[in-house]
């Protein structure tokens, strides 16, 4: 539910961005000042993510970040100016990072009672969190509801749903982790298996992020589609990309989080070739599709392995590898369309697969190579359960 209503906002207020520009007349440059303002309070957010997390708890964070979305998300329904809407953007940003941080603690936590990989399943249930958003979002647009209504009611129901998840999680607590090396956590901060996760965070943001946003514009500039065709690519990589994490965890338990990784960035690279090479729309498809499917336990896994990184407090590692899981997803734009405007997309799509090489290099990092069910199974008595 909290990963579900996690989606939801982001995925609710963007099917109404370009209402948004219009009403309030922006350019392009205003336009996008304004929505950067999401993203920066993201990295705020996420820089101080871990401390909020170590020191009020997971579940805590978690809950009342979602419900505080939800809030938010009503307000924004009735944002008068650009400026409002861009605080407002900025604040759910902040947000969004917390509760993710959040969610992702406890989720690893839980997974660690039930002694095999969920990670990758919580994960899908945020990507289709946010199918279920962007298509709610199509049918307000369809049915011409407006957005101080839309927005609200979306608020209210994630703030419900939020509220309503507290009495269902339990509040697994470690005991005191790494108490025989109190310091360590100074010397352990930079540990291989951090940089490793953080970097492979970036990677699969960064690939995600490639697919949605060029996408649609290369098989447009690339392959000759048409307008009414841009969206195919689009729908093929987050389909299978939350397909993928659904199936992810069974592949994890059997080859390990080092196996999965590694089996996800060569599918990741080979769908990047097609999409290189492909002369028609549906070829692309395909290739994004597999990219999909390579990229989906990129994240999860990264995110497992950050709060696994010796010497770091609870939380700590999680919200290392989510700041920079989003500097990938603003790298993404940017490079590519830099390499873009100097040598043509193609060629700037093919550079790229020097990441899914990266991510397949970067894999034996993370740790333990063996399924999860071998590796994570502790007993229930080990916890604390509140």
């Amino acid at each position: 539910m909290l990963f579900v209503a996690n989606a939801l906002v982001f995925a609710t207020i963007v099917t109404r961005y370009p209402e948004l520009k219009d009403r309030f007349g922006l350019g392009e440059l205003a336009f996008g000042l304004m929505v950067a303002c999401g993203p920066v309070g993201s990295v705020v957010g996420s820089l101080l993510a871990g401390r909020l997390v170590n020191r009020l708890g997971a579940v805590p964070v978690a809950v009342t970040s979602s419900a505080i979305l939800g809030a938010l998300l009503v307000g924004a329904g009735f944002a008068g100016t650009p400026v409002v809407l861009a605080v407002a953007l900025f604040t759910i940003g902040f947000g969004d990072a917390t509760g993710d941080v959040g969610n992702n603690a406890h989720g690893l936590a839980i997974q660690r009672l039930m002694g095999r990989s969920i990670i990758n399943g919580l994960h899908g249930a945020w990507s289709a969190g946010a199918i279920a958003g962007a298509l709610l979002g199509a049918l307000a647009l369809q049915l011409a509801i407006p957005i101080y209504v839309h927005l609200p009611v979306m608020g209210a129901a994630i703030i419900v749903g939020s509220l309503g998840a507290l009495p269902l999680v339990r509040l697994p607590t470690e005991p005191a982790p790494r108490s025989e090396q109190p310091h360590s956590h100074r010397r352990g901060r930079l540990s291989a298996m951090l940089i490793a996760a953080c970097a492979i965070a970036a990677i699969g943001a960064f690939l995600e992020d490639l697919g949605s946003t060029w996408g649609g514009v290369y098989v447009v500039a690339e392959t000759g589609a048409g307008v009414a065709e841009a969206a195919i690519p689009f729908a093929a990589l987050m389909g299978a990309l939350t397909l993928g994490r659904f199936a992810s965890d069974a592949l994890v338990d059997r080859i390990g989080a080092v196996g999965t990784v590694r089996v996800g960035a060569v599918a990741a690279f080979v769908g990047l070739v097609t999409a290189v090479f492909a002369p028609e729309t549906w070829v692309v498809a395909v290739g994004l599709g597999l990219l999909g499917l390579g990229i989906a336990p990129m994240i999860p896994l990264a995110m497992d392995a950050s709060e696994r990184a010796p010497g770091l407090d609870p939380g700590t590692g999680l919200a290392a590898a989510a700041t920079v899981m989003r500097v990938g997803l603003l790298a993404s734009p940017l490079l590519v369309g830099a390499i873009a405007e100097w040598a043509g997309l193609r060629l700037a799509i093919a550079v790229c697969l020097l990441v899914p090489a990266a991510a397949l290099l970067l894999a034996g990092r993370l740790g333990r190579s063996q399924g999860a069910g071998a590796v994570a199974r502790k007993s229930a008595d080990e916890f604390d359960l509140q």
